[in-house]
């Protein structure tokens, strides 16, 4: 008489692969405040203007 083995199946589940969300986003918000409080002294400016037109002329006149 010839006795049957009897085997069991190993069942298993794979389990889903947890997926982190990866983010390149600083940490803060980008909220910019702005005062608007503040006073523009034209002439100030214009001479900051115009001061930085003669340094761009200047350098390009020397790289020619």
């Amino acid at each position: 008489m010839v006795e049957k083995k009897k085997t069991k199946k190993k069942i298993t589940k794979k389990s889903p692969k947890k997926r982190k969300k990866i983010t390149n986003e600083p940490d803060d918000s980008g909220i910019i405040i702005v005062d608007d409080d503040l006073e523009i002294n034209r002439e100030t400016e214009i001479e900051e203007r115009r001061a930085y037109l003669e340094e761009a002329r200047s350098q390009e006149a020397s790289s020619d």
